[in-house]
């Protein structure tokens, strides 16, 4: 009788001590700072300055989002998007400009026919992705794209 008691008393001891040592250390555990909206935005911003590829809202066999659409979706339904949209034209890489095109036709048609005007003639190459394909396009050839609204159906809706 007393060593059922003594064995019983010590199980709930042990489970006592577990708890004590394990649960603590759960807590522990640093928060994660959020970003604020600006850092957002100038995140955002960098990645589409520095866009290697022009790419579809889905890539790859799993079909996930690359980290320059969701840059645009960031900046597309803020309230400085065109003028955030207009600087990226300046000081972006070619894809990234090809974002900032797609932008400006998401917010403003007529501003998109004004600055896509200086870029109809540009023929250099750019790499696209779109699913599982990668290719080297005519930079005019996408404006002309963007201009029917075919990437920007891609980048709000998600899916090509």
């Amino acid at each position: 009788m007393i060593t059922a008691r003594l064995v019983a008393l010590a199980s709930l001891g042990f489970w006592f001590c577990l708890i004590a040592v394990v649960f603590p250390r759960m807590r522990s555990t640093p928060p994660r700072p959020e970003l604020r909206h600006a850092q957002q935005a100038d995140l955002a911003v960098t990645i589409l300055q520095n866009a290697e590829q022009f790419s579809s809202a889905s890539v790859g066999y799993a079909g996930m989002t690359p980290n320059e659409v969701i840059a645009w979706r960031v900046i597309a339904f803020r309230a400085d998007a065109e003028s955030t949209f207009l600087k990226l034209l300046d000081t972006a890489t070619p894809a990234g400009q090809l974002y900032a095109l797609a932008g400006l036709r998401f917010r403003s048609n007529a501003l998109f026919t004004r600055e896509a005007e200086q870029f109809k003639s540009r023929s250099d190459k750019v790499h696209i992705i779109s699913g599982c394909i990668v290719w080297s396009t005519p930079f005019d050839e996408i404006v002309t794209q963007i201009g029917r609204g075919e990437w920007v159906r891609s980048f709000v809706k998600g899916s090509d």
